[in-house]
């Protein structure tokens, strides 16, 4: 078997599937990025509700963000009558912001399903996982630096002969496994649970839930940065 089929044998075997390895994912995904765009660049002049239901209010911000959002019944019905009455005065406003601020009042989060923003309960968000695969190669590769000297003055004490010459210590290279210990300390995530990341052929194997593979790419794209 040549390596690539067999690396591709051992992610099935672990129970994964690269999503970028399917048309229809880059598709979804390019929509999911038009709708988030949609949503920071969209500003809502004003927002002013008393005692409306939730699901009025998101109709109303998907309007004027011209989106569609889909609420998860069953997981609204775990919501009181008297928790889903919003009241509030927005003025100048990102509809993302305005959204995110009225999820947060019914303890409910948006997700992607099937084209279009879904909300629904954290737990419900939470095991909608993808499994991703990341070539950290770039970062984690040694670039040979040869930094140049450094010449400084000898004390007066000093009798030794010729300049001191002072050569810097080149700075260490992340290893996947330090990749690994930054995205579990600074990404927010059940990691162990419904989320986890592993090293298959110094790759890095991410599954976890939409949200959470963007701030891990973010984080590598500022190790690429910082490189």
């Amino acid at each position: 078997m040549t390596r690539m089929f067999r690396l591709f044998a051992l992610i099935l075997l672990l129970g994964f599937v690269s999503a970028p390895l399917f048309a229809g994912d880059d598709k979804d995904e390019a929509t999911y990025r038009k709708i988030e765009s949609q949503l920071e660049s969209t500003t809502i002049d004003s927002l002013a509700y008393e005692e409306a239901d939730v699901t009025e209010v998101v109709k109303d911000i998907a309007r004027k963000a011209r989106i569609t959002i889909v609420i998860d019944k069953k997981a609204l019905e775990d919501v009181s009558e008297d928790d889903r009455l919003i009241t509030l005065e927005l003025a100048a406003v990102k509809a993302g912001n305005a959204l995110n601020i009225v999820l947060d009042q019914i303890q409910m989060v948006k997700m992607y399903k099937n084209g279009v923003l879904y909300i629904t309960n954290k737990e419900k968000a939470e095991g909608v996982v993808s499994t991703k695969v990341y070539d950290v190669r770039d970062i984690t590769v040694k670039i040979n630096d040869f930094p140049a000297p450094r010449l400084r003055l000898k004390s007066a004490d000093d009798d030794s002969s010729g300049p001191i010459i002072d050569y810097g210590a080149e700075p260490d290279d992340p290893t996947t496994e330090d990749i690994i210990e930054m995205i579990e300390e600074s990404v927010d995530a059940d990691w162990g649970g419904t989320a986890s990341v592993s090293i298959v052929k110094g790759q890095l194997i991410v599954r976890a839930p939409r949200d959470v593979h963007k701030d891990v790419a973010d984080l590598l794209d500022q190790l690429r940065s910082a490189k």
